[in-house]
């Protein structure tokens, strides 16, 4: 026997909600069914644009062709950081990073989030990037793995993001199928006080993925890791020469032009790189940011997810920047150093808007509700889960 149960948010918070009912909801995805160009252009104004489209949408499923926004040039990284300093808000908070470590953490501002993205594009620009290359980033949740991801987007370069927890063979096997010619990663990772040693197996991968010239490697730990003359730098010492600036002007993108490719996990077979182009990716990722997760300019919003998978790159990184979010990154885990950590991170950063997986809830339920209970959390405004359904209970 079914049953059928729906808890509806508080009147007080429908009434002053983006979307105030489950009416008005199907009301607006109709609308985006039924008259789906004249709905996406009417949102195509929550970006800037350096030049408008032709045509907003041109497809054809017998001849395998999909485009929205033919024509129209923009930036994803000048949409996620520049126009955010350009419109006085460069002294928000765009990310806050909390480290594994409970004593660690970091605040970056969108006007400092501009400096480190542009100098950091000149450094891949040094090392012979160009728009339509490939770079593959496996490293850990700290600053630098958005900052590399900005980066690339800035200049056109088409980055693969593998999930820090993979294999050498699977990092091979993701760097080898799209030919990428620079690697970023890190010495080592840390993760509920458990170290994983990144560079060890991203040289096991490199034996492999031939095709990969330059590594930047980012001091995390400080351990001793081995360094391939040649090919191996440190990212600190780079960006400290004096010929990496700045100034860095935003690449104008194609709106179908690639921004990156993400692997499939694999459980079923070999890998598929998943390719996500630029305007459409983006104008999506915005607006579900926004409407889904009822953003306002005050809220301090929290994805719990690794960046290596696709909710990362959408809800942590770009749907949130593009919003002018601040948005948390976490390098932990919710079980370190003990089951309160996910809501003592609430309390720390006054986080309003908490996303994360029914996986994690289930892990830190089993801790018993004294570790929720001591807290506050009174900062929270909406919770959020994704992945897999959550229990009813």
């Amino acid at each position: 026997m079914s049953e059928d149960k729906k808890y509806g948010p508080a009147a007080s918070f429908s009434a002053g909600a983006h979307i105030k009912s489950m009416d008005s909801y199907r009301e607006i995805y109709q609308n985006s069914v039924e008259n789906p160009e004249s709905f996406w252009e009417t949102q195509a104004g929550r970006l800037d644009w350096f030049k408008g489209w032709d045509k907003v949408l041109d497809w054809d499923f017998h001849a395998a062709k999909l485009a929205w926004f033919e024509g129209a040039e923009l930036n994803v990284c000048f949409n996620c950081v520049d126009r955010h300093v350009l419109n006085g808000e460069g002294e928000r908070t765009a990310i806050i990073w909390e480290g594994d470590d409970p004593t660690q953490d970091k605040k970056i501002t969108y006007k400092e989030l501009l400096h480190d993205v542009c100098t950091f594009a000149n450094l891949l620009k040094k090392k012979g990037v160009k728009k339509g290359d490939r770079v593959c980033l496996y490293m850990p949740m700290v600053p630098e793995l958005a900052v590399a991801m900005l980066a690339c987007a800035r200049i056109g370069a088409v980055h693969s993001i593998v999930f820090g927890g993979f294999s050498a063979d699977a990092l091979a096997d993701r760097i080898s199928d799209s030919t990428c010619k620079l690697l970023i990663t890190a010495d080592e990772g840390v993760r509920g006080n458990k170290v994983i040693p990144l560079k060890v197996i991203a040289n096991q991968a490199m034996e492999k993925a031939t095709c990969v010239e330059d590594c930047l490697v980012v001091r995390c730990t400080g351990n001793d890791v081995i360094m391939q003359e040649g090919r191996d730098t440190w990212l600190h010492d780079e960006l400290a020469a004096n010929d990496i600036n700045s100034d860095c002007p935003a690449e104008k993108m194609g709106a179908e032009d690639p921004l990156f490719i993400l692997y499939t996990s694999g459980s079923t077979g070999k890998p598929k790189g998943v390719l996500h182009t630029t305007a459409g990716y983006l104008l999506y990722a915005s607006l579900t940011h926004e409407m889904v997760f009822d953003y306002r300019p005050e809220d301090v919003y929290w994805c719990t997810a690794d960046i290596g998978w696709v909710t990362g790159h959408s809800y942590i990184v770009y749907g949130p920047l593009a919003n002018g979010a601040t948005t948390l990154m976490f390098e932990g885990v919710p079980s370190y150093p003990d089951a309160s950590r996910f809501w003592q991170v609430v309390d720390k950063h006054q986080v309003s808007l908490f996303y994360t997986a029914p996986t994690a809830i289930r892990a830190i339920a089993q801790a018993g509700d004294e570790f929720v209970k001591k807290t506050s959390r009174s900062s929270l405004r909406l919770l959020g889960t994704v992945g897999e359904p959550i229990n009813p209970e």
